[in-house]
């Protein structure tokens, strides 16, 4: 519970990699969500590319933290063959929710950053 009350948004990183093992972890954390009629329709990129991460924080005005990232999950839910299409955004928050929560707990810091609704 501890991560709940401590956990707070960092937009300014160290020029350090994120150890795999620590990923893994937080990817884990948010595949153990709970989601509708356990249809889980999220998908999560990690991109640790610099380039690649350059261009994802000019995806929207709210981005521009991200370039100084050491890594960057890209979480993204699908609709299409759900039994509960208009469950998936929900189900997709609560994973993340999961992951800023075991990043916390790994001692690292992150934001999370929504580009909805643009397009």
């Amino acid at each position: 519970m501890s991560s709940i009350y401590h956990r707070v948004s960092i937009r300014k990183y160290e020029d350090r990699p994120v150890e795999k093992d620590k990923i893994l972890e937080i990817l884990r954390a948010g595949m153990q969500a709970p989601s509708a009629g356990d249809q889980q329709p999220w998908e999560f990129y990690v991109v640790t590319n610099q380039d690649t991460i350059k261009a994802l924080s000019a995806a929207s005005p709210y981005a521009g933290c991200a370039v100084g990232a050491p890594a960057v999950i890209v979480p993204v839910y699908r609709k299409q063959g759900l039994r509960f299409p208009e469950f998936a955004q929900i189900d997709l928050s609560i994973a993340q929710e999961n992951m800023w929560l075991q990043t916390d707990e790994l001692g690292l810091g992150g934001v999370w950053l929504g580009i909805a609704p643009i397009k």
